[in-house]
Formats: structure tokens, sequence, C-alpha cells
């Protein structure tokens, strides 16, 4: 507890003690710890002891550049504790990367830079300082990087002294002309402590880059993965792939502005070729989404979204309709991709995006003819209304992308809500010996109540069969919003579920401010909302109602401390979507580790309550309803162990809240 900033809470000790044995013993550890016990400030307290007296580094990975913000304030807090005079105070450099679309300036303020990859924005980087060491044009950021030597070695000092977190760094650096991509490649070799997404450890390419900057092997790296919860979902997206009807349109387009050249020994041109399998995918999306062709009339877009493509199907059509052999579709992948590399050089010359749409596709062959079926689904996919369908290379197992975890010299894995550990354990492929361990929430359960109710549910059927249940659902939840003044955030399973009680105009029966959760809001317009609602409740008299989803930005990582949220209504229970997608997942699951449901239907919607109810109890001075509004809630008694069922909510909130 050298470092410990702070007087410890229940269980803080504990934790410290935990953490710093995984580092001593060259382990792993999956560690659970209930909302609000200080996880971060934990891990980084034991973390930097250790590292500090081992001339380890620390790399710290998140999700979200909120968590990054966290991690370096915690930081400052515990180098505040040492004194001048202590040698170890001036190694407790701690540097926030993000990805290169929020740090270089030019794809901050160029909306094709900043719709750009990691892989298209390196490669114009590149030929922006090449063009900058050879004459006087190219990035004035990176200029000033080189040659104005001074101003950059005062910004090192500067970030040394104040540990700005990303954001401000981003900042400072752009006020300055300084490119804050290289001054952080710089200065992350001083640094002991990294603060990065995940991306950058679990993509081969932007971790090779990563280590070259640190100049460290991993086995002197001490790895924490921060909301790892997350992690799973995280690595199936990154390690999946897929090929939409308006990809191969735009590969046709460039095909065209680049003379349309002749493939499989001139027998079609690029356009056609992909015109052809833009064909078979909408057909094939007609057949297995929509319904199996009868008479040659199609029966209508059902409630699907997606189902399974056998695993040959879209290459064997492919060849039937075009005559090519297997040796000449490796052929045509072959150039496709260098016909996409002379496009992106280009590109380049012209000071564009170095995209090229024909790359990708060759990209995208190449895997789907050389991918391992036994942890992967393929997928035909109905997007945009019919507008886009695709086909799908889903990844089943997230271990595919975790081998470099046995490397590091330690990882921690941490979260609120990561029950059943075994799951995370097996999904992300780490030695059945890991440790697991869970500690409970170190506040007052008189603090918390949690409550259910069995006269509603969002069950689809029971909705569909009884409309009188979507009427109770929406009576508890303006009696809920007019009856209290406590702040009040209500999470629905899904946009879907909300946009329903949307359509309906429910909303004009709530008497108090409303603020509502948009899918697509931006990052800088949902802090806003948040701010104003946080607002509302540290304000005398009435609070607000905010209406959000499970599983959403809101319901990860925001904290509502005090009376800024006092009651959490959960509507429904957020099961995933019976998808061709989820019912593969659970086949895999079920075939790996027998726990198919288990694994992957009921532990994901118990954490996505559990992060949401984890809204209401940061610390020993909050207090909080929770409502689940599903007779379901029962079954997961397991998880939510303070579950309790009522008779009379409203009766049981007037005296919680009057006590």
């Amino acid at each position: 507890m050298e470092f410990f900033p702070y007087i410890p809470r229940p269980h803080q000790k504990a934790i410290v003690t935990t953490i710093s044995n995984a580092f001593n013993d060259r382990s792993h550890l999956v560690i659970e710890s209930g909302t609000g016990t200080g996880k971060t400030i934990c891990v980084l307290s034991a973390a930097l002891n250790y590292a500090l007296a081992h001339e380890k580094k620390i790399i710290y990975i998140t999700r979200t550049n909120a968590q990054q913000q966290q991690v370096i304030k915690e930081l400052r807090a515990i180098r505040q504790t040492l004194k001048d005079t202590d040698s170890r105070k001036e190694k407790m450099i701690g540097v926030g990367i993000q990805g290169r679309s929020n740090m270089c300036p030019h794809a901050k303020n160029d909306e094709e830079l900043s719709k750009g990859t990691s892989e298209e924005l390196s490669k114009f980087c590149s030929n922006e300082k090449k063009k900058t060491r050879n004459s006087h044009k190219g990035c004035p950021y990176y200029r000033n990087f080189v040659n104005e030597k001074n101003q950059v070695e005062d910004l090192i000092e500067w970030i040394k002294k104040e540990l700005p977190t990303a954001e401000t760094f981003i900042h400072y650096c752009e006020q300055k002309t300084i490119c804050p991509y290289e001054l952080n490649k710089k200065i992350v070799r001083d640094a002991t402590v990294v603060v990065i997404p995940y991306i950058y450890i679990f993509d081969i390419t932007i971790r090779n880059m990563l280590f070259d900057w640190l100049g460290v092997a991993e086995e002197d790296v001490l790895l924490i993965v921060d909301e790892a919860h997350n992690l799973p979902d995280y690595l199936r997206d990154l390690f999946s792939t897929q090929l939409s009807a308006w990809m191969l349109r735009n590969c046709g387009y460039e095909a065209k502005d680049y003379g349309n050249p002749s493939i499989a020994d001139g027998h079609f041109t690029i356009a056609s070729f992909c015109k052809t399998m833009e064909d078979i995918i909408r057909e094939l999306r007609d057949t297995y989404v929509y319904s199996i062709l009868e008479d040659g009339i199609r029966k209508g877009p059902s409630s699907k979204t997606d189902a399974f493509l056998p695993k040959n199907e879209f290459l064997t059509e492919l060849s039937n309709r075009t005559g090519i052999s297997q040796k000449q579709v490796h052929d045509i992948i072959e150039d496709l991709i260098a016909y996409g590399e002379k496009i992106q050089e280009a590109k380049q010359k012209r000071n564009k995006l170095p995209r090229s749409y024909l790359h990708k596709l060759g990209m995208f062959l190449d895997f789907w003819l050389n991918i391992a079926h036994d942890q992967y689904s393929k997928l035909i996919v109905d997007d945009a209304d019919g507008k886009n369908p695709r086909i799908e290379a889903y990844c089943l197992d997230p271990s595919v992308g975790t081998k470099i975890l046995s490397k590091f010299h330690s990882t921690i894995h941490m979260s609120g809500t990561l029950e059943p550990l075994e799951e995370y354990r097996d999904s992300m492929g780490l030695a059945p010996l890991t440790t697991l361990i869970s500690f409970p929430s170190p506040f007052s359960k008189q603090n918390k109540k949690l409550f259910f109710v069995t006269d509603v549910t969002t069950k689809y059927a029971e909705l569909s069969r009884d409309p009188e249940i979507k009427e109770r659902l929406w009576q508890y939840i303006f009696s809920i919003c007019n009856n209290y003044e406590q702040n009040t955030m209500i999470f629905f399973p899904s946009f879907n579920v909300l946009s329903m009680f949307k359509r309906n105009n429910d909303f004009s029966k709530i008497q108090r401010s409303i603020y509502l959760e948009e899918q697509k809001m931006s990052q800088s317009a949902l802090i806003d909302l948040i701010d104003d609602f946080k607002s509302q409740g540290d304000n005398d008299g009435d609070g607000a109602a905010m209406f959000s989803v499970m599983g959403g930005r809101i319901s990860e990582g925001m904290d509502f401390p005090a009376g800024q949220l006092e009651i959490a209504v959960i509507v429904g229970i957020p099961y995933p979507k019976p998808t061709a997608r989820q019912k593969g997942l659970q086949r895999y699951y079920d075939m790996k580790f027998r726990k198919g449901w288990e694994y992957t239907v009921d532990a994901p919607a118990a954490r996505k309550m559990l992060q949401s109810i984890g809204r209401l109890i940061r610390d020993e001075n909050d207090r909080g309803v929770a409502v689940i509004l599903d007779r379901r809630a029962s079954r997961f008694k397991k998880y939510l162990r303070d579950l309790k069922l009522t008779k009379d909510l409203f009766s049981e909130m007037d005296e919680f809240f009057s006590n």
C-alpha cells in the first residue's frame, strides 16, 4: 500500500495484495470487484510499486477515452504523495495514447482523413513526412517537431511535470503546431505507465510498432486490462471481416477510374467481376435470409436479419457464374492486391487518403478462402433495409487473438461485472490455473435496494399476445418519473425497444425534464446531454429523467455521484437477439465448453444489467433504488444477489427514501 494515496476502503488492501502476488508470481489474474471499489487506483498503486522495483513498464489498456483519463488522474494522485526528494517520483511518468485519427491534427480537421484506417493514415503520414524532409511542402506539425528542438524539449518537460490527459496533451500540441503523435512516440520510451486502446495490443501490426517505440520486450511489461468484460466481444469484432454490396460497388467505381483492367486471362474486367459478386450476395440474401425461392417467386422479407451460409456456397456460386478455377481465384486475389497497391500509391501522390477498395477486396477473398471453419461462422446478413446485404466471416473464438497474453510478465484482467469468471478465462484462452477472484462491494447494503416486479416483461411473444403488458410497463415508468423528485435513469434493452415507446408519444405523460440518448449521437453531444442531466440532480427541486440503453455508452464507465442519479429503472432483460450470429456463438460454446446458454446468453445479459445498476452507487455516500421491470429477473439471482421481489413497489421505494 506504499503508493496508495487515499484512506483505504474495505477490501482495497486485499485487492492490492492479490494483484501484487500475481506480479511476484509472474501469473495471470482475473479479478471482479464491484462498482466503486477503486479498481483503477488499486491496480495502479500495486503495479507501480512492482514496476519501479523491477524495471518493468505498465501498459494499461482501455476501451474508451474516458477510462484513459481516469488512469492519468489516479497516477497524478499517487505521484503527489511522494516527496520531491524521492528519486522514484521523476520516474512516475504516464502517457495516454489514442488512435492516429484522434491524434493527427490533419485527420481531426479533414472529413476524409478522419475516416481512414490506421494503415491508411500511417501511409498518408509517411508520405507527408517524406515531403517535409525533401521540400518545403508536407506537414507543418512534423516539420516543427523536427526543427523546433528547444520547443519540443520544453513540451516534454511540461508533459513529465503535469501528466496531462491525452485530450489536454493533443490540444496543447496543436496550439504549439507540434505533432502530438510524433511527440508521444518520443516520450513513451521514458514513461513507466502507458495508457492505450485495446487495438494497440491485439492488432499485430500496431503492437509491433508500439513495442518499437517502447524499446522493451513483452516479458518486461505488466499488462492491465480495464473493463475486461468488453474484451471478448471486441476481439470477435476485430477478427471478423465482411464484404458488402456497397463495398463491391465502390470496387467497381474504383476499377473504372483506373482503367478497369482485365483479370482471369482476359475473360472479364474487374468491374464486371465485382458486379457478379454483388449479384451473388443479393441472391444469397434472398435465398437464405428472406426465404428459399419457390417457382422463381421470392417470399417477402422476414424478421430475420442474417442466416448461416454453407461454407463453400459463395465461392462455388462465383465459380459457376464465371467459370474460374480454384487456381484462378488465387491469381485474381494477387492481381486485386497488386492493383490496389498501385491505386494507393497514385492517391498518395495526389495528397489523398491512400484507400483502395480493390486492395481490401483482395485481402477479404484471401481470408475467406483460408478461413478456419471451426472458429468462424460464415453468414449472409441483410443490412440498411435491404440496400446493403453482405457476407461475413464472424469470429466465434476471441482467443484467436490472445496468444500474445502469455508473453507478458503478468496480466491483470479486471471489471465490476465478470461473472462467471470461468467463462472469461476460457473465452480468452487463459491457462486453467489462472487465478480467479471476486471481491464484494465495500458499501453498506442499506444504501441500495434492488427490486423486481412480476406483472410485466419485454419478452416479444408476450408483448405481442397481450398489449396490456406494454401499458403496465409504461405505467411503472411514468409513475416512477412523476412520483419521485430524484434524478432517474431508464435503461431499455435496445434502441429498438426505446423507439417503440418514443413512437407512441408516451413521453408526453412524464411531468419533468426528459433527456434522451440517441443511437448515433456524437461523443461531444452525449457528454453535453449527461452534464445537463447531472446538473438537474445537483440542484434543489425536481430532478430529471434520462432514457438510455443497457450496454450503451452511458451504462458503462459514467459516474453519477450523490444526487446526480438515485433511481435506475431496468426495462426488461437485455437478452441478445436470436440471430444466426448469436446461434453460432451459442453452438460453439456448447461444443467447446458445454455451457452455450450460460456463457453466451445469461452471462452477457446479467453483465449489462449490472453495469447499468452500477451507475447508482459509486462511493459510501451514494444511495439509490434499482427496479427491474420483468418477471424473468428471478432467473438472475445468482448474479443479482440483493434482488428482492416486491408486491408494492411504490410503498417500498417511499420507505427507502424516507429513511
